[in-house]
């Protein structure tokens, strides 16, 4: 399996303004299989277009999608992959989303309902001969998972999710001041070479010696 960083997720804070957010993407290559985790939003759109373009794949390629969970920065793009198979966590059919409100609430409903094929997930499950082991991380929304990659070309991956947005959440974390939940669980992964953040750089462990 191949990992490559398609959009590196952020945020922007306007006071009074705006308050958004745009998800990492991830692009995995595995066999025949051409595999998405966490689309993003419209503010990846053109960076994703350049990405695809320099990869020579368009999004009728995708065959499979991933989501850490159902948060418009990470799913509203998975209207572009009409073939592929979309991978969630059974509990976001929990959620009454048209209470969301009127507008953003229409949204969400539009997009999940453009996911034809849909695998609902618990959580512990392996996937993709066993490349990705999925771990139900529900501490940021009751359908949450997070992703330990095996890849040839970057290692051990974490896509921690909304768990752990950034680097800063994730040094709060080891240190002590965070989740007792998060740390426990980054502590059950074990060794990471990589940490994929959704709104923030990836961040390189090194073995200390």
């Amino acid at each position: 399996m191949e990992l490559k960083i398609l959009v590196t997720g952020g945020s922007v804070f306007v006071p009074g303004r705006l308050n958004a957010h745009f998800s990492t993407v991830v692009y995995l290559e595995h066999k025949d299989r051409r595999i998405i985790i966490d689309p993003g939003n419209l503010s990846s759109m053109d960076e994703l277009e350049e990405k695809f373009s320099e990869l020579g794949i368009s999004p009728d390629d995708i065959t499979d999608v991933l989501f850490t969970h159902v948060h418009l920065d990470h799913i509203f793009n998975s209207v572009l992959f009409e073939n592929a198979t979309f991978y969630v966590h059974e509990a976001y059919k929990t959620k009454n989303y048209l209470s969301f409100g009127t507008i953003v609430g229409r949204i969400y409903s539009k997009v999940i309902s453009s996911w034809k094929n849909v695998v609902l997930l618990k959580g512990e499950e392996s996937l993709f001969d066993e490349k990705v082991k999925v771990f139900h991380t529900p501490w940021h929304a009751r359908e949450h998972l997070s992703f330990l990659l095996d890849t040839e070309n970057a290692g051990r991956v974490l896509i921690t999710g909304d768990i752990t947005p950034n680097r800063l959440s994730y040094y709060d974390i080891i240190k002590g001041y965070g989740s007792v939940q998060v740390k426990n669980f980054l502590d059950r992964v074990g060794r990471i070479d990589l940490l994929v953040f959704p709104h923030d750089a990836p961040l390189k462990l090194e073995v200390k010696k």
